[in-house]
């Protein structure tokens, strides 16, 4: 269901689109409180002035420019029918989510705690929480997160060439609803959990792959591995702090601070006052530099 109303969400997009409003270059949600009241003025035939004073949301009505930039026209009759009845039918179909999610909600009550520390990591709905745990079963057969990522298939392939072991896709053994939510959670945080760790962590391989699938997969495994450490230890997630890491000190850095001083014996025999000898280089002791 959640599927069939993204496909009709991205239909009202398309029939925007062909009308030059880009709404969804503004606002995060088009479909959401203020995204909503914006569609529906739009299709009553009120101008962009008469929509703005409205809009629920105060931050969004701060971004007037962006507003008035992207609804420069006006809906013609046909595509105010057309909108019309996707709405109706999106409508229709959280009508009906509403009701599957009570259903569900009943269902699950045995495994409350379970459900509870799935929702608190980030990414993952009531829906998304609630599949996971069904898929997972007892989760206590798994003696590692290693395992369960495995059985899964969300882990990569591996496969020999000549004398070198090589890694390929991931395995996709297991079910493919488990991998579906695990990589939707991992777009989701990707999109807006900004700056935090396990968004860092996306970066972090999207930097070395260059591939948004390919980072998402393995944030969804990341997310895998920590659903499971939290379940057996039975806590919420909780985001970490970050670390301040020192500044790496290197010998042509502190060349230009006082304090640090060398004699030519010294340096030829790698020994630096104040400082550490080791092989093929130098270490500088912080408290050269930082008194």
């Amino acid at each position: 269901m959640v599927n069939a109303r993204s496909k009709v969400k991205n239909r009202i997009h398309q029939l925007l689109s062909t009308c030059c409003i880009k709404l969804s270059s503004v606002i995060s949600d088009s479909f959401g409180k203020s995204g909503r009241y914006i569609i529906d003025r739009l299709l009553e035939g009120k101008t962009i002035d008469q929509i703005l004073s409205g809009i629920p949301s105060k931050r969004v009505r701060k971004k007037e420019d962006e507003l008035r930039e992207a609804i420069r026209n006006g809906i013609d009759p046909f595509q105010v029918f057309l909108i019309k009845a996707n709405l109706d039918v999106i409508d229709d179909i959280s009508k009906k989510i509403k009701i599957l999610e009570a259903e569900i909600a009943i269902k699950v009550k045995p495994f409350e705690e379970d459900l509870k520390i799935a929702l608190s990591v980030p990414g993952v709905g009531f829906i998304s929480a609630a599949t996971i745990i069904a898929e997972m079963g007892d989760y206590r057969d798994f003696s590692s997160a290693d395992k369960m990522a495995k059985y899964f298939g969300i882990v990569p392939s591996v496969y020999q060439s000549a004398d070198k072991l090589r890694t390929g896709k991931i395995t996709k053994t297991g079910s493919k609803n488990m991998r579906r939510i695990l990589v939707e959670a991992a777009k989701v945080i990707s999109r807006t959990r900004k700056n935090s760790k396990l968004e860092r962590f996306f970066q972090r391989i999207l930097a070395r792959c260059g591939k948004k699938n390919m980072a998402a997969v393995a944030l969804a495994r990341k997310v895998l591995c920590i659903l499971h450490h939290l379940l057996i230890n039975h806590e919420n997630y909780q985001e970490p702090e970050v670390k301040k890491t020192k500044p790496r000190i290197t010998s042509s850095f502190a060349h230009k601070h006082d304090g640090y001083r060398r004699d030519d014996k010294s340096h030829q025999s790698g020994r630096i006052f104040g400082g550490e000898r080791f092989e093929g280089g130098m270490r500088l002791n912080h408290s050269i530099l930082f008194f």
